[in-house]
């Protein structure tokens, strides 16, 4: 056997080897977020198309249909079990670095560079995407289910750009390029940032491979031609009327395309810093718009400088200066001139990482190198650095995980950061209604609203928490606002249903309820308190099918089976009330009002060891309503 030959089956078997570095690194920097609950994640318990795996729902009217297919896929496999949906995303971003890891290595053996980075190739390219894989800044598209756009996108971007070194390097091309089509298109079909990558293989082609743009053309038009047709693709997906471009759904305002230029070289600069120096992440910035001669002139003018020196670098050395060109490439469609709906956030750092991982890999053995030290202190000196590096970035992403345990732990997180965040204010108190604390939630409400007076969704959750405390005036008020500030509030109107039901105006909630239907027809908590109303009036026969729409269109809906059982129960049903309560335990066990009624119905049957049972893990949960609890009659000794 050719000595080359056993070189590279060397060489392939201890990269096969070296590269479990990666899955286990991302593991370690993600095991604790394999059980983070959903954050911001509504649209998958409340998007009934995504509960459809086989028809073509997921795929239709969004600009991301392969992302919305994977999360129908996943509620298709297990439910609203998060524990798959972060395993989907870690195995995405694992995939998405062995592919840079391919890609790096590969490069560095290239006949332009082989002569001085082959023997390091393997370990260069294991630094780059061990640093790439654990570093803080991925957080967010990897710990937030829905940011999965990002990571799915960015790894059809790397496949895409694999592909065309293997097919360029293959005695069988058209097998590689038909390939990286193919993996060209799915990434369109995933995030609309995908649009550069034909121009990012024709930049890396002229660099690496062909050695001119004439060259690259000459050579390889018809992948060319086919890497252009998927921007057919692109533009047939955004034509039409589709989702907004909200990154989180935070309400967020709309700005204009000169607002959006203006404040980006600060926010650019900003990313820059995070890349290197990764402390004070901010999951919702609220990142104001450029204003003044500071925030605008001096920022946009270190950004050109920027921009100039990497174009002369990139004439001068180009294997060293594309590097800077991949990274504002792949930023330039969120972070230039299309306006999107807010001006920073982390995710978009997601891909546009990898060239400045490698170009600090690069610049380090450089330096390293030039120190003149001995092969084996030198390879020392490698190691121990890069382990560093990555231990460090490792241990800042399983303390930035620790963040996403709650929604209340990472708004509290965003406002000790951002203190006159209105949005962060907002959404923790909508957090802390959600889990009962409302005598902590009424203060951030209310400062959100201070903040920014005109701000509907804090008027609607501040009503929400009033009406909680029921306080239903003041609540009615502030619903009232939020609709006159947005009259196409579906949320609203139905919490001012909910208000007004709960003070026995049944008639008022009713209409509420139609309008909230008429904005949002798919709204399965407005269907399911249209039934509250019809039961608490005693209309049972009309109120079933309005649960029955509630459960179609959210399948794991407690609530709604709850209801189901009270109903059921005030017929003196119990067996059937019974059933329901079981079935809205299995998806929330700890849903205490639901363990006190269970009880109830278990008592009335004549099961009391069961109801006390149930009664305890009431009492537990809700400590506030041991009281009620004691007065059943069935409360045991704590």
């Amino acid at each position: 056997m050719p000595r080359a030959t056993i070189a590279a089956a060397r060489r392939s078997t201890r990269e096969r080897f070296i590269l479990l570095l990666v899955p286990l690194m991302a593991v370690a920097a993600y095991h604790n977020a394999l059980t983070t609950p959903f954050l911001f994640d509504d649209s998958i318990a409340e998007t009934p198309a995504l509960h459809r795996f086989w028809s073509l729902r997921p795929l239709l009217g969004t600009t991301r249909p392969l992302v919305q297919f994977s999360l129908a896929l996943n509620y298709a496999i297990g439910g609203l079990d998060v524990g798959g949906y972060h395993v989907f995303n870690l195995t995405i971003h694992v995939l998405a670095a062995l592919t840079l890891f391919g890609i790096v290595a590969r490069t560095l053996r290239t006949p332009r560079l082989a002569a001085r980075w082959s023997r390091s190739a393997s370990s260069s390219a294991l630094a780059v995407s061990l640093i790439w894989t654990v570093h803080p800044l991925q957080a967010e598209s990897v710990t937030y289910v829905a940011q999965r756009a990002e990571s799915l996108m960015a790894l059809f971007y790397l496949l895409t750009l694999y592909c065309v070194i293997r097919g360029a390097a293959s005695s069988r091309p058209w097998r590689w390029y038909a390939a990286c089509a193919v993996a060209c298109a799915l990434g369109m079909l995933s995030k609309p940032v995908m649009v550069t990558a034909p121009i990012m293989v024709l930049l890396y082609d002229r660099t690496f491979l062909a050695g001119s743009w004439g060259q690259a053309w000459r050579e390889r038009r018809t992948l060319y031609a086919g890497l252009a047709a998927t921007w057919i693709l692109l533009a047939l997906l955004l034509t039409g009327h589709h989702e907004s471009a909200a990154t989180a759904g935070f309400a967020m305002r709309d700005l204009t395309a000169l607002d959006y230029l203006r404040s980006q070289p600060q926010v650019i600069l900003h990313y820059l810093r995070l890349a290197f120096w990764p402390r004070g992440l901010v999951l919702d910035y609220a990142w104001p718009v450029a204003d003044n001669i500071r925030t605008v002139a001096l920022p946009a003018l270190i950004l050109t400088v920027l921009g100039v020196l990497t174009i002369w670098i990139f004439h001068r050395q180009p294997e060293v200066g594309v590097l800077g060109l991949m990274f504002f490439l792949v930023l330039a469609p969120t972070s230039s001139v299309i306006p999107i709906k807010d001006l920073a956030v982390e995710h978009r750092m997601y891909l546009p990482l990898a060239p400045l991982a490698a170009l600090t890999v690069v610049c380090g053995r450089l330096l390293i190198q030039g120190a003149a030290l001995k092969a084996r202190v030198e390879r020392s000196v490698l190691i121990g650095l890069t382990a560093a590096v990555v231990a460090t970035l490792t241990m800042l992403t399983v303390a930035r995980n620790r963040d996403y345990r709650s929604a209340i732990s990472m708004w509290t997180d965003v406002i000790v950061k951002r203190p006159e965040n209105a949005r962060a204010h907002n959404n923790l108190g909508s957090a802390l209604v959600e889990d009962g604390k409302l005598e902590e939630a009424l203060p951030q409400l209310r400062m959100a609203l201070q903040l920014d007076p005109a701000y509907a969704d804090a008027h609607n959750n501040l009503g929400r928490a009033l009406a909680a405390r029921r306080n239903y005036k003041e609540a009615e008020s502030h619903y009232a606002e939020a609709l006159r500030l947005n009259p196409n509030f579906a949320e609203a109107q139905n919490n001012f249903g909910v208000a007004l039901a709960a003070q026995g105006r049944f008639e008022e909630a009713m209409a509420h309820y139609a309008d909230a239907l008429h904005l949002k027809p798919e709204y399965a908590d407005a269907q399911n308190n249209v039934g509250v109303a019809l039961a608490a009036q005693g209309r049972f026969e009309e109120a079933m099918p309005r649960y029955a729409e509630a459960l179609r269109l959210k399948p794991e809906y407690a609530e709604a089976y709850s209801n189901i059982g009270n109903a059921f129960a005030l017929q003196g049903k119990l067996a059937d009330a019974v059933q329901r309560y079981v079935e809205a335990l299995r998806i929330n066990p700890s849903y205490a009002e639901v363990h006190y009624n269970l009880a109830l119905a278990l008592a009335a049957q004549g099961k009391r060891d069961e109801a006390a049972a149930h009664i305890a893990e009431a009492s537990r949960l809700r400590p506030d309503l041991r009281e009620v609890y004691r007065k059943s009659g069935l409360s045991q000794a704590q």
